[in-house]
């Protein structure tokens, strides 16, 4: 069994994707950038995970006979040489935004007769244990620092205006999310997905055990349903997935979204987020 539900949140247009083939299933979340630069209507996030996503449906399936670093290596490029087909390489103002553009992502795939998960930012993987039926969450690690600190200075923010709206949060945020965002690919930074790989150092992979028979791949949008929200746990969550009802997920946090448009109850950036969640049984992929 294999299914999915995303729900777009930008009237700029969904920036998560997911995708699947032989031996292979992602999830990709585009990150919008900071330059406010719209490229044909769209954001520079959706044009990089556009990129990224044409070259995973091209390389996902032969990417078993690389290991993770040249795998995302081989993404950054194909996603850089279609972008420059499409917009060219003499705007300066175009390329500052693409360059700023990342996407966080999880690809599940298969090696040899083993599983294995790459996961860079926040899209986690969750799966059931074989031996426990614990459901467990692949997270990259590097990450929750830079989210931390993130979330840190949106508090500071909020206790200096009590009254501001998200957008003017945000705006106060702004200074320590470019600190940030000089971390992406970078020595000692987190790995996301960008025009420009991770260097070797950020990239590793988690194996499935053996045994493991589903997953499913979320975009932030959607592990907000256990992880911020806690609408449930990530164990209850894996159950509705399950059962087919990712739908009925999503409708409901939808609906504790609307119940706090700024931000007082649950600490974030946007009101709503793109959510994706896909879900597949191994043995059909």
């Amino acid at each position: 069994m294999i299914q999915a539900v995303t729900d777009a949140a930008s009237p700029r247009g969904n920036e998560d994707r997911f995708g699947y083939s032989a031996g292979a299933a992602w999830v990709l979340d585009g990150a919008t950038d900071l330059s406010g630069f719209d490229l044909e209507g769209r954001t520079a996030a959706w044009w990089l995970v556009e990129a990224l996503q044409r070259e995973l449906q091209n390389c996902a399936a032969e990417g078993a006979d690389m290991d993770a670093f040249d795998l995302v290596t081989r993404l950054s490029s194909g996603a850089r040489e279609w972008l420059y087909q499409k917009f060219g390489m003499t705007r300066r103002t175009v390329w500052d935004a693409l360059e700023q553009a990342s996407s966080a992502l999880s690809i599940v795939r298969k090696i040899g007769r083993r599983w294995a998960v790459i996961a860079f930012a926040d899209c986690p993987v969750l799966y059931r244990q074989p031996a426990t039926g614990e459901v467990t969450t692949i997270v990259n690690e590097g990450f929750s620092p830079v989210e931390q600190r993130s979330l840190e200075a949106f508090e500071q923010a909020r206790r200096l205006e009590p009254r501001a709206e998200l957008k003017r949060l945000s705006e106060l945020t702004r200074p320590v999310l470019m600190r940030n965002r000089l971390l992406m690919n970078a020595e000692g930074g987190y790995a996301v997905g960008a025009i420009r790989p991770p260097p070797r150092s950020l990239v590793s992979e988690y194996h499935l055990p053996e045994g493991v028979e589903a997953v499913a791949i979320l975009s932030d949008g959607f592990s907000r349903w256990f992880d911020l929200f806690q609408l449930g746990s990530s164990e209850e969550l894996f159950q509705q997935i399950e059962a087919g009802q990712a739908a009925k997920a999503l409708a409901e946090l939808r609906e504790v979204e609307r119940s706090d448009p700024d931000g007082r109850g649950f600490a974030r950036f946007k009101t709503h987020d793109d959510a994706t969640c896909f879900y597949a049984r191994l043995d059909d992929l």
